[in-house]
């Protein structure tokens, strides 16, 4: 039984490591938010929730990372709907830099992070795996 136990362990690891070099590509996930525009990062977030839902309906994750992988669907639904809301009356201001930024898009960049950032440090630890790219926090 320990055999058959450890292969699963190791094959769910493969599959989150696929996730990993998936997401490490993603500028939505990556690049500061003032380089990103609003319609491709609706399209990089339909993109990961695709990759996600392959993964969900690929291979039988245990109950706990699954939670954690349909968590990262949500907030992919989230951040779409709020990026479809967008075009309702939103601040605009000058930022430290002196760049003008939307104070809407910043914060549904930021929520959908934050989310993606807590979700791979659960995969790290629990799998021993590496995300190499670093989600910022400062938006």
């Amino acid at each position: 039984m320990g055999g058959i136990s450890w292969e699963y362990t190791e094959n769910e690891r493969r599959q989150i490591q696929k996730l990993f070099y998936f997401l490490e590509s993603k500028r939505l996930l990556i690049n500061p938010a003032d380089m990103e525009l609003p319609d491709q990062c609706a399209q990089s977030a339909v993109e990961i929730k695709e990759f996600l839902v392959g993964l969900l309906c690929g291979f039988r994750f245990s109950k706990d990372v699954e939670s954690h992988l349909k968590e990262l669907c949500v907030a992919c639904n989230v951040f779409l709907d709020e990026i479809n809301f967008r075009q309702q009356p939103h601040i605009i201001y000058k930022n430290n830099s002196g760049d003008w930024a939307d104070s809407n898009f910043s914060t549904i960049m930021k929520t959908f992070r934050k989310v993606f950032r807590t979700k791979i440090a659960y995969m790290e630890e629990n799998y021993g795996l590496s995300f190499d790219n670093h989600i910022p926090e400062k938006y």
